[in-house]
């Protein structure tokens, strides 16, 4: 019923339960009689149920579980069986993209967000958003500067980063961004997504007194850095659609 993790860990996979037809009862004489027998030989406890195993989280908490995380239907619980065992956090950061679009005018693509309801709409920023489960951060940047703007833009490099931790769900943020560039002049916004989208002269947006001091240092950054571009190595055990690998010159 139990297998292994690197972490050297006991791992109750969703829906073992319910496949082995073991009722809560069972379940329950199992804590009771078998899981302090474990840490001779495990540093910790996963258990994860499916939806149809709910019942099972019960006597799990009573036992010194606590919730880990949620995937899909599925949650995790997990006890330490070993005091100083290392027990491996849930996802601590969300992950952010900003691009910085040029077109061949040399101007720079930024886009004013939906103001909330009685608001006014905000400063002019670097268009992005957040990344998806399993997408690159290439692919994000270009998805969310097409979705906002309905323009088509190419990655060229990474420039700068900014880290806070008051991201939502108290988890940490990571905000990337990039330098792009595009063949086009014209803008089609989401007007579902964003007020406004429109290109602009960067030195005339870096002199508008009215422009926020964060959006400014990172139009100037992005005419200034050197940038950290994309990499292929195909030997890369991951292989070539596995990773993204970025360097600076």
């Amino acid at each position: 019923m139990l297998t292994t993790n690197p972490y050297g860990a006991a791992v109750l996979a969703g829906g073992s339960l319910q496949t082995a037809g073991i009722s809560v009862d069972a379940f329950a004489q199992w804590l009771n009689n078998d899981l302090a027998a474990l840490a001779e030989v495990y540093k910790l406890c996963w258990l994860t149920f499916n939806a149809a195993e709910t019942a099972f989280i019960a006597p799990a908490l009573q036992h010194g579980f606590v919730y880990h995380h949620v995937q899909g239907t599925d949650i995790t619980l997990v006890k330490r069986l070993q005091h100083d065992a290392y027990l491996p956090l849930a996802a601590t950061h969300s992950i952010g993209v900003g691009a910085a679009v040029f077109n061949h005018l040399g101007q720079i693509l930024l886009v004013r967000e939906l103001p909330l309801p009685g608001k006014k709409p905000g400063y002019f920023k670097l268009p992005g958003g957040m990344v998806e489960t399993q997408e690159h951060f290439v692919e994000a940047l270009q998805r969310e500067v097409l979705e906002e703007t309905g323009v088509v833009a190419v990655f060229q490099g990474w420039f700068a980063m900014r880290h806070h931790h008051q991201g939502q769900f108290g988890a940490s943020n990571l905000y990337l961004v990039a330098r792009l560039n595009s063949q086009q002049t014209d803008v089609s916004p989401d007007l579902h997504e964003i007020a406004e989208a429109a290109w602009f002269d960067p030195q005339a947006f870096l002199a508008d007194p009215l422009a926020h001091p964060y959006n400014k240092l990172l139009v100037q950054g992005a005419l200034d850095s050197p940038i950290w571009t994309a990499r292929e190595l195909p030997a890369y055990q991951a292989g070539p659609l596995g990773f993204e690998l970025f360097q600076g010159f």
